[in-house]
C-alpha cells in the first residue's frame, strides 16, 4: 500500500510541475528547475533500485530550496527598488496593490515543498547503510533520531499543508489565475498522499 500511494504521489506533482512550466517567465528558472528536480527524486523512490539514496535527495532538494528563497529575495528587493509607488502623474497618489496569497508566499510554498518532500524521500526510504534510519516512516521504531526526524517531518508537512489550504481558498475567493492555484493545490495533494503512505 505504502508503494501504491507512493506511485499515486506522482500524479500530483506531475501536474504541479506542468503547472509550474507552463507558467514559466523569465526570472522563473528556477521553479522549473526544482520542480523537475523534486518529481524526479519522487521517482527515484517510486522504483527500485534507486539510483540516489533517499537522504542525497534531500540534501540536494534542501539544497534548490535555499536557492529558491535567495532568488525570491533577490528579486524582491529589485523590485521593490524600482516600483515608483504612484501612478507616475505629478501628484497622484500611491498605487496600493494588495498581494494574492500566491503572490506574498508561493515562493516560500515552492521552497517549503522542496523540504517536505525531500524529508517524506527520506522516511519512505529503505536504504542500506543509513544507522538509525533505515526504513523510517510514521510507523518505523528507530530510536530517538527516528522520533525526531518524525517530529520536524510531521511539523514541515502540517505547516505545509496549512500553507496550501490558505493560499488555494485565497486563490479561489480573489478569484486569481487557474494555473497558480491549480499548481498549489496538485503539490498539496502530493504532499498528503505521500504523508498518508508513511502512516
Amino acid at each position: 500500500m505504502t508503494d501504491l500511494l507512493g506511485l499515486a504521489a506522482i500524479v500530483p506533482a506531475s501536474a504541479g510541475a506542468c503547472c509550474t512550466v507552463g507558467a514559466w517567465r523569465p526570472g522563473r528558472a528556477v521553479d522549473v528547475v526544482a520542480a523537475v528536480v523534486m518529481v524526479a527524486a519522487m521517482v527515484d523512490g517510486a522504483f527500485a533500485p534507486r539510483v540516489l539514496p533517499g537522504v542525497l535527495w534531500f540534501v540536494v532538494l534542501a539544497l534548490l530550496a535555499v536557492v529558491v528563497a535567495m532568488v525570491h529575495r533577490v528579486q524582491s528587493a529589485s523590485g521593490a527598488s524600482g516600483a515608483s509607488g504612484s501612478d507616475g502623474r505629478p501628484g497622484s497618489a500611491p498605487v496600493v496593490r494588495v498581494a494574492t496569497a500566491h503572490g506574498r508566499f508561493g515562493r516560500l510554498h515552492a521552497a517549503l515543498g522542496l523540504l517536505v518532500m525531500g524529508a517524506l524521500g527520506v522516511g519512505m526510504a529503505h536504504d542500506p547503510g543509513m544507522p538509525g534510519m533505515t526504513g523510517v516512516g510514521m510507523h518505523g521504531h528507530g530510536g530517538a533520531v527516528a522520533v525526531t526526524w518524525q517530529v520536524v517531518l510531521g511539523g514541515l508537512t502540517t505547516g505545509y499543508l496549512l500553507l496550501t489550504a490558505h493560499m488555494v481558498r485565497d486563490g479561489i475567493r480573489r478569484r486569481a489565475r487557474a494555473l497558480p492555484v491549480v499548481e498549489t493545490l496538485a503539490m498539496g495533494i502530493a504532499v498528503a498522499v505521500m504523508a498518508t503512505a508513511m502512516v
